[in-house]
């Protein structure tokens, strides 16, 4: 039916193409679609036709769809030249619309009152398809003020959808913003269904019965005075965690002290015990010379006299002395009161006596 032409020059105009020469319509009231052919148009006489890039092309034969084209030149076959092609050229650049709903016959509130509210919104023709079939139903002509009538009767009915959740002291209440949030993400969702996106939404202003907002400004105060309120709680909650905090932090220096002063005392007391100990371990160097010298005593009546009963004796005294001196050094090492050191030096000499008197006692 068609194909494609690549760098085709189009004059404004030129009797072999077919194009949608637009003009400017005063009121802003301007055209969304376009079709050929016109009661006086032949197409037999065309050759080609033209779509530019903020237009799309849907292109009929006998009634039936053929394709939708974007911005390009596109020759016309000889087969297309019949009275059954129809093409359909629709805007689909960025479209301004100013919306309105009079307080009079306004949107009503969960509570009944009815609310006026005007704005702007912005879309574009996304599916022509579905735009024509759908909303234009295949009409010749379609303008900006046709569109407008049917978003209206869309964004009515989404209204309604929403506010009838609001009481009217809520939607005074309320933040513009979030109200706005709602209201373009359910005609956004809704817009998408006719083949329109949605480029932006603007809720200018309110409006609501008059006195509507002297009955609720008590409830504002309210509000207000419970938020003071609120903020002083706040503020005290925060000095009583400041008191809090400086008590914990001299109860922490109060402990640290306590534990100081403990430190001190058992280190007086571990000097104490160990002095006490040195002190034993002087006496035992004292006890371990008197062995020393009862052993020679050993020796010398051993040298002389040999060994009597009075003598073996003496050294069997000696003997058991030693070992209670070892079972002592035992309960002292068991009760942690002497370090292994002190208690391995000293086990390890009369340990070395008791060996030297016992080969004595035998020899």
């Amino acid at each position: 039916m068609y194909r494609e032409i690549k760098d085709k020059i189009v004059k404004d105009i030129d009797p072999e193409i077919i194009a949608w020469n637009r003009e400017e319509i005063k009121g802003g009231n301007q055209p969304l679609i376009y079709s050929y052919p016109q009661p006086e148009d032949n197409i037999k006489n065309k050759k080609f036709f033209a779509v530019k890039d903020y237009e799309r092309a849907i292109f009929y034969n006998k009634g039936e769809l053929v394709g939708v084209l974007g911005g390009g030149v596109y020759e016309l076959e000889k087969k297309a030249k019949i009275k059954g092609t129809e093409i359909v050229w629709i805007d689909a650049s960025i479209i301004s619309i100013q919306w309105g709903v009079p307080q009079t016959s306004g949107i009503p509130t969960k509570d009944g009152r009815l609310i006026g509210l005007h704005g702007d919104l912005k879309l574009k023709i996304n599916d022509v398809k579905i735009f024509y079939n759908d909303i234009a139903a295949g009409k010749k002509e379609w303008t900006v003020i046709d569109l407008k009538d049917w978003i209206m009767s869309l964004l009515h009915t989404s209204l309604r959808d929403i506010f009838k959740n609001y009481k009217a002291k809520e939607v005074l209440l309320e933040e513009r913003e979030r109200i706005i949030t709602r209201i373009t993400s359910k005609i956004t969702d809704e817009f998408l269904r006719y083949g329109l996106n949605l480029e932006s939404f603007n809720l200018i202003g309110l409006k609501l019965p008059e006195g509507t907002e002297k009955l609720y400004e008590v409830d504002r105060e309210q509000e207000r005075t419970a938020d003071e309120l609120e903020m002083q709680k706040m503020k005290k909650d925060i000095e009583l965690q400041k008191l809090e905090l400086e008590a914990a932090k001299k109860d922490f220096k109060r402990k640290e002290e306590l534990l100081d002063a403990k430190s001190k005392a058992e280190k007086a007391k571990y000097d104490a015990e160990a002095e006490r100990i040195d002190g034993d371990v002087k006496t035992d160097l004292l006890e371990r010379q008197q062995t020393a010298k009862v052993a020679g005593d050993v020796k010398i009546i051993e040298a002389k006299k040999g060994l009597e009963e009075s003598e073996k004796k003496l050294i069997q005294e000696k003997i058991s002395e030693l070992k209670e001196k070892l079972d002592k050094f035992d309960n002292l090492l068991t009760e942690g009161k002497i370090s292994s050191d002190v208690y391995n030096t000293r086990v390890n000499r009369i340990e070395k006596e008791l060996k030297e008197l016992e080969r004595k006692l035998i020899s």
